[in-house]
């Protein structure tokens, strides 16, 4: 059933991306990052609160499109100066209710558990009924992201659905629903597959799935899939159970992805930053590995310029090539003309990007190569330079303040962590910034029991005027950090500090209302005091 389908027809403006009925997809339309930023127009995000965003999408029968963000995060600012200025985006959320909700804001960590949402950014896709349809992940191009919001208007079928469908009865799956399911944002919602629902479910989608972009998209989730289940025998120390593929069939597929550019590009983000875990699984030979590695790298380099990538996606492109160098060479430098070309290519970027907004993406990105190349003088001279520069100079404090422990300089490194949480901004960023602060001190000089003391406590004591204090992220960070206490308090034999912190959550708690999260969450913390 296509519902909206005449809703969605009778904008003009908007670029369809569907021929042949609700289970035909086509190929994105091509949009180039300098398209899309042109004009004047942008997104009319809804002037209200969370639940009458809703009720009006109720009212209207529209879906709705949640974005949920922070000022500070890289990727977060990568969506807003790449997706949120394509001229395809602004005129297809005209069908939606658009709420964007920024973490820092009253109860927007609430919200975020109810959603159950993470990280930031987060991109999920409501029916008029409030029922979540998709989430959306970053790091595809413009053309993509487009089409599978379109694609969510058209169908509007949940992924929950999709996903009993697949594992019940797969036959039953539309063409639409394979591309649904393969951008879908996996990594963002750990409650999206029942417990204990194999890697081979992907691979399965994979061999059924009509569509080849689609396909090679779910067969590259298996292979995630399957990092992330090694990482789990590795650390649980438990024998391989799963099915896996055969060496040969492994290869040939993923093989076949890396020579098509188009299907390279469709898997990009993944293929780009876990192009080392996944040539790391024993379904590859040694020579297969080999092989892999080179094509990898090669493709990734000769696709790197392409116009629809935003900028920080370009410098995707030479993740693949440092990853596979320092994974065999260890700390040997990079050949001279690789790292003059790394370094002119990161230079250009640097350049050409002068939005202090749009540069919070492009310099984190930067940062990153000149860190995985070894080149930390580099990445040093980048963050410092930033500082002035940024609209949120607290972020790439605490890059400085990573850099500077990396190379043991431990002063450097708390005076960096110091001064990003002092000048942090927003509810839930201070307190996360501040939580950092004070691992980095127990971490780097756990016998300073003073200055411990006096942060966490005074950190606390600014995060209690929130109401979202046990809630979401806040409310992740506190609990790290009250178990970091009290083992830090074990080991230095410090009864004072966990004694004052108890009290103050104990205080809290009494502030929370019975039978909520909130109250569930803040009781955990003294049960494990």
């Amino acid at each position: 059933m296509c519902v909206f389908r005449s809703l969605f027809h009778s904008l003009s403006i908007v670029l369809l991306v569907f021929i042949g009925g609700c289970e035909q997809v086509s190929n994105p339309v091509s949009e180039t990052i300098e398209d899309s930023v042109a004009g004047a127009a942008k997104i009319h995000w809804f002037d209200g609160s969370v639940e009458a965003g809703f009720a009006l999408a109720k009212a209207e029968n529209k879906p709705v499109y949640l974005y949920w963000g922070a000022v500070w995060c890289p990727p977060c600012q990568e969506i807003k100066h790449t997706v949120f200025k394509s001229k395809q985006f602004i005129a297809q959320t005209q069908l939606f209710v658009p709420l964007y909700l920024d973490g820092d804001t009253d109860r927007a960590q609430s919200w975020g558990d109810k959603f159950g949402v993470k990280g930031y950014p987060t991109m999920i896709i409501f029916n008029p009924a409030g029922e979540e349809v998709t989430r959306i992940p970053g790091g595809i191009d413009i053309s993509r992201y487009n089409s599978i919001l379109a694609l969510s208007l058209n169908e509007m079928r949940p992924t929950s659905m999709l996903v009993d469908l697949a594992l019940t009865n797969p036959g039953d799956l539309q063409t639409s629903d394979f591309t649904q399911l393969a951008y879908y944002s996996w990594a963002q919602d750990s409650g999206s597959l029942p417990e204990g629902t194999p890697a081979t479910f992907f691979r399965d989608l994979s061999d059924l799935s009509p569509n080849e972009e689609a396909g090679a998209r779910l067969y590259v989730e298996y292979l995630i899939a399957l990092v992330r289940e090694k990482e789990a025998r590795e650390k649980e120390a438990h024998e391989q159970g799963d099915e896996v593929d055969s060496s040969t069939d492994a290869y040939r597929r993923v093989s076949r992805i890396l020579k098509s550019p188009e299907l390279t590009l469709a898997c990009w983000e993944s293929l780009g930053y876990y192009s080392g875990e996944i040539t790391g699984l024993d379904v590859f030979t040694d020579e297969e590995r080999a092989k892999l590695r080179q094509q990898w790298q090669e493709q990734f380099l000769a696709l790197r310029h392409q116009p629809s990538l935003s900028t920080a996606e370009q410098l995707t492109g030479w993740l693949p090539l440092l990853t596979f160098h320092f994974m065999d060479e260890d700390e040997t430098p990079l050949p001279e003309k690789v790292e003059a070309d790394l370094k002119a290519d990161l230079q250009s970027a640097n350049n050409k990007t002068t939005n202090s907004f749009a540069r919070q993406s492009v310099v984190s990105q930067i940062n990153y190569l000149y860190q995985s190349a070894k080149l930390y003088d580099d990445a040093s001279k980048l963050l410092l330079a930033e500082l002035d520069r940024s609209e949120s100079p607290y972020y790439f404090m605490s890059s400085l303040s990573s850099l500077a422990e990396d190379q043991g300089n431990i002063e450097e490194a708390l005076d960096w962590r110091r001064k990003a949480y002092e000048t942090s901004e927003g509810g839930a960023t201070r307190f996360q910034w501040g939580a950092s602060y004070v691992s980095t001190i127990i971490r780097l000089t756990p016998e300073d029991h003073d200055l411990i003391t006096k942060t966490s406590i005074a950190l606390f004591d600014e995060l209690a005027g929130d109401q979202d204090v046990f809630a979401g992220r806040n409310f992740r960070t506190l609990r790290s950090l009250n178990r970091q206490l009290a083992k830090w308090q074990a080991e230095q034999e410090q009864d004072f500090l966990i004694a004052a912190f108890q009290s103050r959550i104990q205080a809290m708690c009494e502030k929370q209302t019975a039978a909520t999260l909130e109250r569930d969450n803040c009781d955990s913390l003294q049960d494990a005091g």
